[in-house]
């Protein structure tokens, strides 16, 4: 077999709905990585949030964060590369968003900390007991910019995103939960990071073979040569996919891996 990168989303995909990573899916992700494959997690999760899972399947892959804004080398510990959401824009955004929706609570990716407003709902086990509580998001913004801002009105996120993304036609706006919606600079997705780790390794689009479930994962997965969701996913991402594995309550990631002959190189 030709060398392959086997790209992974988490939440919803890899991991089961408590979190974790099953022992299956740790073998099944080492076996590939041993192979001489390159394993690369691609995620909406922030670099904090992503460490413990990429140690739980070996501690060597690469890993696509903010839902493509960073990219982080956890094997030398190193930031690859990073595409914030300049100060410019992100004052530009918090002022639209302010306008046209009066009741909106906002948060930020800064560095590798997390910023909420204090009126902004978010569960422990998505990092909102660690967050540093804010004001207003636009008072904590520094030369740097944001990796990614997050966005809550009333409601459920998929009914909002859409409303979202017709007022910021300059940026990336996405979904990966029903909390919030996303925020990043255009052209950052997942797809457009993922080119790039890919070039490193003489690969490109054919030699892919992604899995998602969220409307986030879209780019990836209309980008990579075979694109697999889960059952668990999105109607959209299952409209799009070549194929559909197990959910992911079902290792359905691992019993797809699992079908392959992971020949070493």
């Amino acid at each position: 077999m030709n060398r392959r990168m086997i790209v992974c989303d988490l939440d919803g995909t890899l991991l089961d709905s408590s979190g974790e990573v099953s022992p299956r899916t740790r073998l099944a992700i080492r076996r590939v990585h041993d192979a001489g494959h390159v394993v690369v997690i691609a995620t909406a999760r922030p670099v904090r949030d992503t460490r413990a899972v990429v140690v739980a399947v070996g501690g060597r892959a690469l890993a696509v964060c903010g839902n493509g804004a960073s990219v982080y080398d956890f094997a030398r510990d190193e930031l690859v590369a990073y595409s914030p959401i300049g100060e410019t824009g992100a004052a530009a955004a918090v002022m639209v968003l302010r306008e046209h929706f009066p009741a909106v609570r906002l948060g930020a990716e800064q560095g590798f900390d997390l910023l909420l407003e204090e009126g902004f709902a978010l569960p422990s086990a998505l990092g909102g007991q660690l967050a540093r509580r804010v004001p207003r998001i636009e008072d904590a913004l520094t030369r740097e910019g944001f990796g990614k801002m997050i966005v809550q009105l009333n409601g459920a996120a998929g009914d909002y995103c859409a409303a979202v993304r017709d007022v910021l036609p300059g940026f990336e706006v996405t979904l990966s939960s029903g909390l919030f919606c996303e925020v990043m600079r255009a052209g950052v997705t997942k797809a457009d990071a993922l080119r790039g780790v890919a070039r490193t390794f003489g690969l490109v689009d054919r030699d892919v073979i992604a899995f998602g479930d969220m409307p986030n994962d879209l780019p990836m997965l209309r980008w990579a040569g075979h694109a697999v969701a889960v059952a668990n996913a999105h109607p959209d991402v299952l409209a799009t996919v070549d194929e559909v594995t197990g959910s992911n309550d079902d290792d359905g990631v691992a019993k797809w891996l699992e079908r392959m002959e992971w020949h070493s190189n």
